[in-house]
């Protein structure tokens, strides 16, 4: 399973998550491990894009009250889905789901929460902003190719 912070402009107008140039550089992330989009659910913290008051409205990062009024929903699809491995994309992901650990800190280190294993990546969208940091989260995804590596023979996780 795999959790962004929230839709952004064409998110919101197609009803997917990840369809944009971040969810182009997530689907060339997850290649370079030898998954695709199928084999991962990807869902987003919050359900609805988060914008300014500006005109045009601009993408913002989301609220903690926005957060808040969403995480029923977000513990209802990982308990539903009883995903092994829980990878977050973005501050506000983590945090979402391991409430005070730093990204900074933490990115491409799996952590262990019960049954289940978070994988903290920074999002694309971050990569795009700063190409710099691009070969970083292609190296922290690996992670996630290390940790699917002895269970690839049961099928998708």
């Amino acid at each position: 399973m795999i959790v962004g912070e929230g839709p952004g402009r064409e998110e919101d107008r197609s009803g997917r998550p990840f369809v944009g140039r971040a969810g182009r550089l997530l689907e060339d992330l997850l290649a370079s491990i030898g998954l695709n989009r199928g084999d991962v659910y990807i869902t987003n913290v919050i359900k609805c894009r988060a914008v300014t008051a500006t005109e045009p409205p601009r993408d913002r990062p989301p609220a903690p009250v926005e957060i808040s009024a969403c995480a029923p929903w977000l513990g209802a699809q990982s308990a539903l889905l009883r995903p092994r491995i829980l990878v977050t994309l973005g501050r506000h992901a983590l945090e979402a789901v391991v409430p005070g650990a730093r990204l900074g800190q933490v990115h491409g280190h799996p952590q262990r929460r019960g049954n289940q294993t978070i994988l903290p990546l920074y999002h694309p969208s971050y990569a795009l902003r700063n190409p710099n940091a691009r070969p970083m989260l292609f190296d922290d995804i690996h992670a996630l190719g290390e940790l699917l590596r002895p269970s690839r023979s049961a099928g998708p996780p």
